[in-house]
């Protein structure tokens, strides 16, 4: 069987366990957004390229390590005819409960964020959700410890961000601005 021209043959579900958080108010400047018209291609619509987040001096984007095959994302488009907006949501899931946890979410929950994470072997770039004027939120979180000693002990954060769709972009900060 010839295969060759076959589209995404290494499609799989799944993001890279790497999330990169960062505090909406530590932004400086935000990447520019592709425009609506001239692009030659769809993904061009979503795609900041080499844009780039310039933080604010000594501010930076936060790694987080979540559980591989436990976290997931969803965009939805919602809204009536002719005023559609995207509704997304980062399900960010660690093993364990602890108190570095707890803390996070405390000092979190209401904080406004920007968001990047990978999918799982489909690009280089990161994706990223909360944008100028509309940051996405800690929207639930849940820790969970089972009665049974097999059980999985789980920390489960859900991000959301609304209006705009999931950006595209090649790098975000995770140096501390000078």
């Amino acid at each position: 069987m010839d295969y060759q021209g076959a589209q995404n043959l290494e499609e799989s579900a799944g993001l890279e366990v790497e999330v990169c958080i960062a505090d909406y108010n530590d932004v400086e400047s935000w990447p520019a957004l592709p425009t609506l018209t001239g692009a030659t291609e769809s993904g061009e619509y979503v795609d900041l390229g080499a844009e780039v987040f310039t933080m604010k001096t000594g501010k930076k984007f936060f790694q987080f390590e979540a559980t591989l095959e436990k976290n997931a994302f969803n965009s939805a488009l919602v809204g009536a005819r002719r005023a559609k907006s995207f509704e997304n949501t980062l399900t960010i899931a660690k093993s364990g409960v602890s108190k570095q946890l707890f803390g996070w979410l405390r000092a979190n929950r209401n904080r406004p964020l920007v968001v990047a994470f990978k999918f799982l072997g489909e690009t280089d770039q990161y994706t990223f959700i909360g944008y100028k004027g509309i940051p996405a939120e800690v929207e639930e979180a849940t820790s969970e410890t089972p009665a049974e000693i097999s059980g999985e002990k789980m920390t489960s954060i859900t991000v959301r961000s609304i209006y705009y769709p999931p950006f595209y972009i090649d790098e975000v900060p995770l140096t501390e601005a000078v």
